[in-house]
């Protein structure tokens, strides 16, 4: 219950304070002084929600009265009760004490006291309010800023991780590829190094950030490779019931960007199709790919070069899948990559 105090130093006034405001104990907790240095020995130790204070006593003012109030309990509502004759005084008051509510005498309605008051208290319990709800947004905010320091953290980790991995495997992969780089130019053999670096880079990213949802891979890979303009017609969809675990759709969105990287290093123009499907609690990923006919359709003239990239694509492919099938008919391919959900009978 919120305190109220009220300093007159006319005893005669005190005792209509507590008539007139017998009906409001509660809810309002109303302690009666006659001598400031009383009210202020209180408020030093008990801090109130609302002081009305006597503008003119002869021993403090209402503005030293209000003074010492700021400095104990700054947070209190302060309200004026003066005289009309007073006019002057209560005008300085009201300047220098940011006084809430201002009570003139002589007054003989109860209203007269309580309503100014009871306003009082509410402001003061609204301006609480809204302090303790500043404070939980602020403990809110703090929390968050602990967590977004958190996940960056672990971001920077990744990043860390994802450098080493890239530079290590980069290496092994250029010192195991180089003899099948013989016999190719110096701008061929930059070529095959580049895209090997990239399906690496790729790999990493997918299985170190890619943790998302079947829509959001099919989007990103639709927005990468789907380019009719440039004769490149991709679709890509899924006919999967329910949601796909992440980790191992990273799998599979990964196995879909084989492929049509591939295509799109090789081929100068190709209509493809991917598409996921549940097979007895597993997940199928087929791939159709159809080309024009003749050595325009490629875009990389070299035989050598062509076939070894589609070795490097098929052996990842492979390695990726729990199990793998693949066939070339005509101006076309077709590939079937099995992923198995952990657990299941293989």
């Amino acid at each position: 219950m919120d305190t109220v105090v009220i300093l007159d130093c006319d005893r005669k006034w005190i005792a209509n304070y507590k008539r007139m405001l017998a009906s409001l104990q509660p809810p309002m907790d109303c302690r009666f002084f006659q001598k400031p240095e009383d009210a202020i020995q209180f408020l030093s130790e008990c801090p109130a929600a609302v002081v009305a204070c006597e503008q003119d006593m002869p021993f403090m003012s209402g503005i030293e009265v209000f003074q010492m109030v700021d400095m104990l309990s700054p947070d209190t509502v302060k309200v004026v009760i003066t005289e009309n004759k007073d006019v002057a005084k209560t005008l300085d008051t009201i300047n220098s004490s940011q006084v809430y509510r201002l009570i003139v005498k002589p007054f003989f309605m109860v209203e007269d006291i309580e309503k100014p008051l009871r306003e009082a208290l509410e402001y003061y319990q609204a301006k609480k309010g809204q302090e303790e709800e500043a404070v939980q947004k602020g403990r809110q905010l703090e929390a968050l800023k602990q967590q977004i320091k958190g996940l960056s953290s672990c971001l920077e980790e990744k990043r860390r991780r994802y450098a080493i991995f890239s530079q290590t495997a980069g290496g092994m992969i250029w010192g195991n590829l180089s003899r099948e780089f013989v016999g190719l130019s110096p701008a061929e053999s930059e070529f095959a190094a580049k895209a090997c670096e990239e399906l690496l880079q790729e790999f990493l990213r997918y299985a170190m950030f890619e943790q998302h949802g079947c829509q959001r891979h099919l989007k990103q890979l639709t927005q990468r490779f789907h380019r009719p303009q440039q004769g490149y017609a991709f679709q890509f969809g899924s006919q999967a019931k329910g949601e796909i675990p992440p980790r191992l759709m990273a799998r599979i969105g990964y196995g879909m960007f084989l492929l049509g990287y591939l295509c799109q290093e090789v081929l100068a123009e190709c209509q493809a199709v991917m598409g996921i499907r549940q097979e007895e609690g597993d997940y199928l990923l087929q791939i159709a790919c159809q080309y024009p006919q003749g050595n325009n359709a490629f875009r990389i003239k070299n035989p050598r070069l062509r076939q070894l990239l589609g070795h490097v694509v098929e052996g990842i492919a492979m390695s990726l899948a729990d199990r793998a099938a693949g066939t070339v008919k005509g101006q076309g391919f077709a590939m079937r990559l099995m992923f198995r959900q952990e657990g299941s009978v293989p």
